[in-house]
């Protein structure tokens, strides 16, 4: 079978090798993918940038979608052909996390495409209870960018960040596969979103998709702008994905009481954080990995029920795997860059 692979650290290394068709396991099965979406995570991993040992040539990609191929031992469902989403996220099932329904704390948490081999093949072995349904009005390539990003952006706003309906919201960095698939989830329950971008095109475009308003972090202090747009209120919640020294003016943008639930660090670590605004606004700042079984459910359903198609920029051949990832890593996209595989 085909698979994208590298076999040594660096974009030059990226490659469509031929690799042995893999065997389903106990509990597992196979998967002969159709589409696969690419994410940071894989120019981390491709850039050596998560210091994880890694066998080559090593598989890449988190996120995909499929049919299902062959059972094994055991395993009686789903049924083969079955359209099915991949959710990308190993738990133990057995720690005291996993045990209470979150598996996202699971004490050996792990990542296809990172700790172990990913998504981009032609066939690929999966834990069965790593496979969901595919909503029924999406394409594979729809499906497979619901992956990482939808997960994410459904646990940060509903899980850990609590949204309710008609609060004010501030998404950070539009245009990005989770910052996309955030606005998406938001604007149907959100009273206003907000959101900023160093780009005035994708904050355009964020317009034109309903938001309220918009900033260019390059140009203006977010802090700021936000409280001017708001009539000096702040925002009910932040989500972010940037850290870095963006955080403080993240948080300044906060009304007293609010939330900010960060899921990432793609700005830099450390974030500086003034405690005394922290305190004394009462804000709260929370930390979001992914998501439990029960967020990729509900996700799933809420994309089902309201007919929601992920935002792609571009799909690629399988072929134009190390092409795509070069465009992942440019950053001009808007929305989600797809394999065909």
């Amino acid at each position: 079978m085909k698979a994208v692979t590298i076999d040594g650290y660096g974009l030059e290394n990226v490659a469509v090798r031929e690799l042995p068709e893999p065997r389903p396991g106990a509990g597992e099965l196979i998967v002969r993918m159709r589409g696969g979406a690419l994410n940071h995570l894989d120019l981390w991993t491709l850039e050596d940038a998560l210091g994880i040992k890694h066998e080559f040539p090593h598989v890449l990609g988190a996120d995909g979608a499929g049919e299902v191929a062959e059972l094994g031992p055991g395993l009686r469902a789903p049924h083969v052909g079955t359209r099915v989403m991949i959710d990308p996220a190993l738990s133990c099932g057995g720690c005291e996390f996993c045990l209470a329904g979150e598996q996202s704390l699971c004490t050996t948490f792990r990542m296809m495409g990172e700790h172990t081999g990913g998504t981009l093949a032609e066939l690929v072995a999966v834990p069965a209870t790593n496979v969901y349904p595919l909503p029924e009005h999406l394409s594979f390539e729809e499906g497979a960018a619901l992956g990482t990003t939808f997960i994410t952006a459904y646990r940060m706003l509903f899980a850990r960040g609590r949204l309710r309906p008609g609060e004010w919201i501030l998404i950070t960095g539009i245009g990005g596969g989770l910052a996309l698939s955030l606005f998406q989830l938001a604007r149907p329950i959100a009273g206003k979103v907000f959101v900023t971008s160093s780009s005035d095109e994708k904050l355009e475009r964020a317009r034109k998709l309903g938001a309220d308003g918009v900033v260019n972090y390059k140009d203006e202090d977010v802090g700021k702008a936000i409280r001017g747009l708001t009539g000096k209120r702040g925002v009910d919640l932040v989500v972010d994905s940037a850290a870095g020294s963006s955080l403080d003016a993240s948080l300044r943008a906060l009304r007293k009481g609010g939330r900010l639930v960060n899921a990432g660090a793609t700005a830099g670590s450390p974030a500086p954080v003034d405690v005394r605004r922290l305190f004394w606004n009462q804000l709260e700042l929370i930390g979001s990995t992914m998501g439990s079984v029960r967020d990729v459910s509900d996700m799933l359903r809420a994309v089902a029920g309201s007919r929601m198609r992920p935002i792609i920029d571009r799909t690629y051949p399988m072929d134009d795997a190390a092409t795509a990832l070069g465009q992942l890593k440019a950053g001009d996209h808007f929305g989600k860059i797809v394999l065909t595989i």
